[in-house]
């Protein structure tokens, strides 16, 4: 149940806005294609192409919430800050697992993130029955900010 339930969450950190706009590229005269100048969204094609490094990401980013949703207890102020925080950091996972969701990738998503099940079930278990998931869900801030971190299905 929780396997699921921390797949879903995962899934479901397709960004309410469209995914930024894709890096251009160029053909190469081998009929490859490279990148045609360097851009701030080379590192998330990067990440949205090497599914096993994005599960591991992801992995890690659902560890720090349930780690700071550990830390904030009842202070929804305190857990919607470090929520902005960790939106920061792992910017490059939530558009990449965007790009993945979009271009129709979901089940290799999966495969992807099942060498981290046992991690990803703890997590889920650990954001969902926490106090700060009990005492700060109705509010409007925390909500909205944890919509955007792991995504509210559109």
């Amino acid at each position: 149940m929780m396997r699921v339930l921390s797949i879903a969450l995962l899934l479901a950190a397709c960004p309410r806005s469209a995914p930024g706009p894709e890096p251009r590229t160029t053909t190469t005269p081998a009929g490859g294609s490279g990148s045609a100048a360097p851009s701030p969204d080379a590192a998330t094609a990067t990440l949205d192409q090497d599914l096993p490094r994005l599960a591991s990401r992801a992995a890690r980013l659902y560890q720090e919430v349930a780690a700071a949703f550990g830390a904030a207890g009842e202070d929804c102020a305190a857990a919607t800050a470090k929520l902005g925080t960790l939106q920061t950091e792992y910017a490059d996972v939530i558009a990449a697992n965007a790009k993945v969701l979009h271009d129709g990738r979901a089940r290799e998503l999966r495969a992807a993130l099942e060498p981290h099940a046992a991690e990803l079930d703890a997590s889920a278990k650990a954001i969902v029955d926490s106090t700060t998931m009990r005492r700060c869900s109705p509010d409007r801030a925390f909500a909205d900010s944890f919509d955007k971190l792991v995504g509210a299905p559109p």
